[in-house]
């Protein structure tokens, strides 16, 4: 009697393919993010603390314990291309380290990353002679508006510089320094 009870919590466990069903995966990691603690976890659900600290980090990374990619988050492709481009890590490597199933998302991530790159440059160059025409037009180029015109352009490196340092800052200690929308603000 006890082994089939047992064997009736088992079913629904595992896929066709003899891993865990990612329905399983979902609902275990659920009740983890619900406040499980995981020692209870891996006992309610006869799972092994490895495993389950595998799926959560799987599930971090945005990927499912089976290799199935949930879509990859802008600040991931960002954090993968920089590893990339600078030689930290070769493409292969990328791949290996990030959990990601084939060298050519990289590749398309590094072009779709370029193409904004380049997009934004376009706009930002349009800016600028838009601004230096205006400037050359007007014949009351005074100091204070060409002070006020380089603290801006400075500024807005400065928060390019630091969105970048967020993005990295996120990926690398996995929190989120960003609020997210409709955040309450707390009255101290």
């Amino acid at each position: 009697m006890v082994e089939n009870d047992k064997e009736q919590q088992l079913i629904g466990r595992y896929s066709a393919t003899g891993f865990y069903d990612k329905r399983f995966i979902s609902q275990v990691l659920e009740e983890i993010h619900k406040g499980m603690p995981h020692q209870l976890a891996c006992k309610q659900y006869n799972v092994k603390p490895r495993t389950l600290s595998r799926w959560m980090e799987l599930n971090e990374l945005g990927l499912t314990s089976n290799g199935l990619n949930k879509p990859a988050t802008i600040q991931f492709k960002r954090s993968v291309v920089r590893a990339v481009e600078s030689g930290s890590l070769s493409i292969k490597e990328a791949q290996r380290t990030y959990g990601i199933g084939c060298s050519q998302t990289i590749k398309n991530w590094i072009e779709q990353l370029k193409q904004e790159n380049d997009d934004l440059a376009i706009v930002y160059d349009s800016e600028m002679k838009k601004k230096k025409a205006s400037r050359n037009s007007s014949t009351d180029d005074n100091q204070d508006v060409k002070a006020l015109q380089r603290a801006l352009e400075e500024a807005q490196l400065k928060i390019a510089a630091l969105n970048t340092l967020i993005d990295v800052a996120e990926d690398q200690l996995k929190i989120n320094i960003r609020k997210k929308p409709g955040a309450k603000q707390s009255n101290d």
